[in-house]
């Protein structure tokens, strides 16, 4: 029990690796005794033999805190406890008259089974229910279910709503959600997009644009933490009018370039839907430039000298010639997301010598050249990306930042100090220019659970301060040449990350009003319309039920969709087919919630046949490694949650059938499968169930 704060921290030490290790988790401090079960397994350090533990109950000073007791344990421990994880409206931009939803997200976090669990829900006067949720028998350890209210304010209000969630045998836990139900817009119904009204200020400001948004599956691990949801709600990312939306966010509040995350690995390319199928056919991408981030965290020996020119010309033949690509110096901008990764592959000379020949490609062709930017972390890769050839030093994010070691959760405002106090670091030691990074924050609990890195407390106002120390940087040496008159931002919609200035439900437009006061001379006040205030969208994806175990491909994908290096994804024939690309090809399945301990086997029919460009040492009939991955409540995806098995590459049907019961991280509520096929390029894939 606590009296206050917020977290609690376990510490341990084991006989395999160095230092004190930490896992920190949410308490509630109400006084009264709660038991927590962490699962260890989740922590990669967690192994060997464990020689020290140690608990912070609370980080409140002052807090009065009482230890019952500490067990280390093969199973969950302690009677059953009711926690009500999420209680929040679905919409992000609710208005009167207009149906929304409100849910609740329940787990069960004690070792026991929690029974008959049903909600009652209060609300103030003027909203009504339109339906409710039925109740639920069991809550196995680590099992959450999702309750939904549809309701209707029928007036503008303002209030309070609460929801009191039983069970036969555990306490009943109540939790309390703000509402706000403003009227109705009462502007004439646009068909589009509106026209966008942009500003700017001196300097360039760009934000990265991570383009991982355009399924149910990829949005799912975001709805426990409703206060991400986007005012475009769980939007499908490749659709134009969706792209004049962001188009119009941006520019009117001093945004004057995205930089897309851009993905090739030896010619083969993903997640392009949101650049091509977005923005290049939105109505309104002239008034925002674009640029590439090269996301080459590629496999070993995937770089080189010819790959560098073959990626080159692609660019050229597609993007570099358009009148929206951002330049510096009349050359088109390219930022290097891991320079080491070309080092470790070709050597400093041999990264020196491909630049050349790219910059070569690129005046052979009628441009000036190219200009690179290198994402760096420190002053040695600084100075190693100035001789390899750089035109100039950025970043990606720098989350850990003013943390010590082991340290998991921190405040934003540190990493906002951290960040200037780097940025002098680097260009003190650095002969290239800084193109000046900025975080918009981190917090990656959507895809890294409980063994997450957080940056807590991040604002608009904190934001703002921030931005204040990078202009004024900017200031002070854009006339030395020691830094770019630009500014990047990490990021649009790094929605799993926690990485994010894209208009969502916890503050709106707030990260974006920052950016347009600090990097523009706009007037403060302006309008800023959501689709709901014209009579536009949704735009939201299909969902899938999380309550199946099989996938029969009859007629559809049922969810299952190209993780990475596979194309031509579809249902042919009553298969899922698709193509492989590269050594590390997957299929991502859609969310579930299927609990470990009622499945001990995983049912695979696959068949895997040779395509006449594959790789000549791929004999037909030879033998290859499959993988199947997955994800729980507690356990990010890693090789440890994971079963290998042997393929062949005959073009023959087998089923395979994998014991997944035997790995000790299958348990409690998996959340998410992923199937990687094979681990050979221009292979036919095709799985029957």
């Amino acid at each position: 029990s606590a009296t206050s704060g917020k977290l609690a921290t376990l510490f341990f030490a084991c006989d395999q690796t160095n230092g004190l290790h930490t896992r920190t988790f949410p308490i509630v401090a109400d006084g009264k005794e709660h038991t927590y079960s962490l699962d260890m397994l989740a922590s990669t350090e967690w192994r060997g033999r464990i020689i020290a533990i140690g608990l912070r109950p609370t980080d409140a000073r002052g807090a009065r805190a009482q230890i019952r007791w500490v067990r280390i344990g093969a199973e969950p421990q302690g009677a059953p406890e009711l926690q009500i994880r999420v209680f929040a409206l679905e919409d992000a931009t609710p208005r009167a008259q207009v149906p929304t939803q409100l849910f609740a997200i329940v787990r069960n976090n004690g070792g026991e089974p929690v029974r008959h669990v049903r909600a009652l829900l209060r609300l103030p006067s003027g909203v009504e229910i339109l339906s409710r949720p039925h109740p639920i028998a069991t809550l196995a350890f680590g099992e959450e279910v999702e309750l939904r209210w549809r309701l209707v304010a029928r007036r503008p209000l303002k209030g309070e709503a609460m929801v009191t969630v039983t069970a036969e045998n555990a306490e009943p836990v109540t939790a309390k959600t703000s509402l706000h139900f403003p009227p109705r817009a009462t502007i004439r119904k646009s068909p589009y997009v509106p026209k966008p009204m942009p500003v700017r200020g001196k300097y360039e400001v760009g934000v990265y644009y991570f383009p991982g948004w355009k399924s149910w599956s990829q949005w799912r691990p975001i709805l426990p933490f409703p206060e991400r949801k986007p005012v475009l709600g769980w939007y499908r990312e490749g659709d134009s009018e969706v792209a004049d939306w962001h188009i119009k966010w941006a520019v009117e509040h001093g945004i004057t370039f995205f930089a897309y995350d851009w993905y090739w690995v030896k010619g083969a390319r993903m997640l392009e839907h949101a650049l091509h199928d977005g923005y290049l056919k939105a109505r309104y991408r002239s008034l925002l430039k674009f640029c590439l981030l090269w996301a080459n965290h590629n496999p070993p020996n995937t770089s080189s000298l010819e790959d560098c020119i073959a990626v080159t010309r692609f660019w050229i033949e597609r993007y570099f010639r358009l009148p929206e690509y951002f330049t510096v110096d009349g050359k088109p901008v390219v930022i290097i997301f891991s320079p080491q990764r070309l080092t470790e592959d070709m050597g400093s000379d041999g990264v020196r010598k491909a630049f050349e020949a790219m910059r070569r490609e690129c005046v052979n062709h009628g441009l000036k050249g190219v200009y690179l930017v290198a994402c760096v972390w420190n002053a040695a890769q600084a100075l190693r990306a100035a001789q390899e050839g750089y035109d100039a030093l950025s970043a990606y994010n720098w989350p850990t930042l003013g943390m010590k070691p082991n340290e998991q959760w921190s405040p934003f405002e540190v990493l906002a100090d951290a960040y200037r106090r780097h940025y002098e670091r680097l260009v003190g030691e650095s002969p290239i220019p800084l193109l000046v990074p900025i975080s918009g924050g981190w917090d990656s609990r959507p895809w890294h659970g409980e063994s997450a890195i957080v940056r807590y407390g991040r604002t608009p106002q904190n934001f703002r301060r921030h931005l204040q120390d990078a202009k004024g940087f900017l200031d002070k040496y854009v006339p030395k040449g020691k830094a770019l008159p630009i500014a990047l931002i990490e990021a649009w919609n790094e929605w799993g990350e926690g990485s994010y200035i894209e208009p969502h439900a916890e503050f709106g437009f707030g990260y974006l009003d920052a950016i347009r006061e600090v990097f523009t001379d706009a007037p403060r006040t302006h309008r800023d319309l959501a689709p709901v205030d014209v009579g536009l969208g949704p735009y939201e994806v299909v969902r899938f039920s999380p309550d199946k175990t099989a996938w029969e491909f009859e007629r559809e994908a049922e969810g299952w969709e190209s993780g990475m290096q596979l194309v031509d994804v579809r249902v042919q024939d009553g298969c899922l087919t698709g193509r492989t690309t590269g050594s590390d090809p997957a299929f991502l399945g859609p969310p579930v919630q299927i609990r470990a301990s009622q499945w001990h086997f995983v049912l695979i029919r696959l068949r895997l046949t040779k395509l006449p460009n594959a790789p000549k040492s791929l004999s037909n009939g030879a033998k290859d490694t499959g993988q199947l991955f997955w994800q729980t409540v507690t356990i990010p995806e890693s090789e440890a949650t994971s079963v290998r098995f042997e393929v062949c590459i005959d073009g023959q049907w087998h089923e395979y059938r994998l014991p997944v019961h035997e790995n000790k991280r299958w348990r409690g509520v998996i959340t998410r499968l992923r199937l990687d096929p094979c681990t050979q390029p221009n292979v036919l894939v095709e799985v029957d169930y």
